[in-house]
């Protein structure tokens, strides 16, 4: 009891604000609950879920969830320093993101049939944005098809991305790659241990790996 009144406490302190509409699940352990600042978090729609890991810790971030049956989870260990996750507006789709990952300024956006998975060890800079979807249509003059369906984005475990980069729809990143700043990646890649950069980003390096370390 003490417990849970030092947390409400604390977080009137640092401002985080929590609105969650009935239907849907968050799960927050202590040991995160403990770590967030200036965080809000706002679930609606139905039968969405919100799981935060052990120890993770977000700062000066909103998270958006809505629609329906719709997933954000968050590993154990994650940073996530500034900016917005949303997934709005759709059915069955998902944001994932792996264990001890970090994320210092990064804004997702899910609001179509498409989903995003981040590995494990992730490690990434600020103001990126990465989108599945182009926000509208695109159509076929003559048949009015729609041109520009959104699609999946992959990260795998250990990807490096930098400032100002833009992943967008269809992007498939593999182990040990680093996206160098102020990329545009537009594309699927089928191979790691490489640097991509450039508008639209290419393999401009190959057989590397990164640390996070200055060795």
């Amino acid at each position: 009891m003490l417990q849970r009144l030092a947390l409400h406490l604390r977080n009137l302190a640092y401002k985080n604000r929590r609105t969650i509409k009935p239907g849907n699940r968050l799960e927050l352990p202590s040991s995160s609950e403990r770590n967030l600042k200036k965080v809000t978090i706002k679930l609606g729609g139905r039968n969405n879920r919100l799981i935060i890991g052990e120890n993770v810790e977000l700062t000066h971030c909103e998270i958006r969830l809505d629609g329906e049956d719709n997933l954000i989870e968050i590993g154990a260990n994650v940073r996530f320093s500034s900016g917005k996750i949303y997934l709005r507006g759709t059915r069955g789709q998902h944001i994932r993101f792996g264990a001890d990952t970090t994320v210092e300024g990064a804004y997702l956006l899910v609001d179509e049939a498409a989903s995003i998975d981040i590995g494990r060890d992730c490690m990434f800079s600020t103001d990126i944005i990465i989108r599945t979807g182009d926000k509208h249509s695109i159509l076929d003059a003559q048949t009015g098809a729609r041109l520009n369906p959104s699609r999946d984005i992959r990260i795998a475990d250990r990807v490096w991305i930098g400032r100002d980069v833009q992943i967008l729809k269809g992007v498939v990143l593999h182990p040990e790659t680093v996206v160098a700043t102020r990329s545009l990646v537009s594309r699927a890649f089928d191979e790691g241990n490489c640097v991509v950069a450039g508008v639209p980003a290419k393999v401009v390096k190959r057989g590397t790996r990164w640390d996070r370390r200055r060795l």
